[in-house]
């Protein structure tokens, strides 16, 4: 039994291609905690047709806070002509799930996101062209406008220094290092820890 649940959970991790869609451009990272290893993450792109590319992050980890505390996180983040047309993100872990829909319709997006202590229901007006499953394969400039997959929020993009970008969301800092066009390191603030994602060569 433990053997086929083992399978029911990798096969909803793993992304499902038709044959519309090319070979996905994958980036590897690992995420840490005070220096320490908590959990891996795994970045892909693929195109499919009309103008259409989606991104998908998956990443799983585990670490003690009053307890242990797993979590495997999925984003999905599909774009048409550049442009954010829907995105899912979703969090299982063993306090309790929550999920993340944004859609565009008509002239806005239309947000049901959920997470922990959070829940927003509020339009978004657009469209946009950035979020943070793209960041991982594209350098942004300054003052583009980013979403939140996860909270259904748009904010700025500041520009640090040169290849280091920041982004506030629901009051915590995400810096993003970039060296030569890719993405090397992510610094995020989370209410629980803050922990760092660095790409594995």
């Amino acid at each position: 039994m433990k053997v086929i649940l083992f399978l029911v959970c990798l096969l909803l991790f793993v992304p499902v291609y038709s044959q519309n869609m090319e070979t996905p451009e994958s980036l590897h990272y690992k995420i840490l905690v005070l220096g320490m290893k908590i959990g891996d993450m795994k970045a892909e792109k693929y195109s499919g047709k009309a103008d259409t590319t989606h991104y998908e992050v998956n990443s799983q980890v585990k670490f003690w806070f009053f307890g242990n505390v797993e979590l495997k996180f999925s984003t999905i983040s599909k774009f048409t002509k550049g442009k954010i047309v829907k995105t899912k993100s979703e969090s299982k872990t063993n306090r309790g799930d929550y999920l993340s829909r944004i859609t565009w319709k008509d002239s806005e997006y239309q947000v049901k996101a959920e997470t922990y202590k959070y829940e927003n229901s509020a339009s978004l007006k657009g469209p946009l062209s950035w979020c943070s499953n793209k960041m991982f394969f594209h350098e942004p400039k300054a003052g583009e406008i980013f979403l939140s997959e996860v909270y259904g929020t748009s904010q700025p993009i500041k520009q640090l220094e040169p290849g280091v970008y920041e982004v506030t969301v629901e009051g915590n800092r995400n810096r993003y290092y970039y060296k030569s066009g890719i993405l090397e390191k992510i610094v995020l603030e989370n209410p629980i820890k803050n922990y760092q994602v660095k790409l594995v060569r």
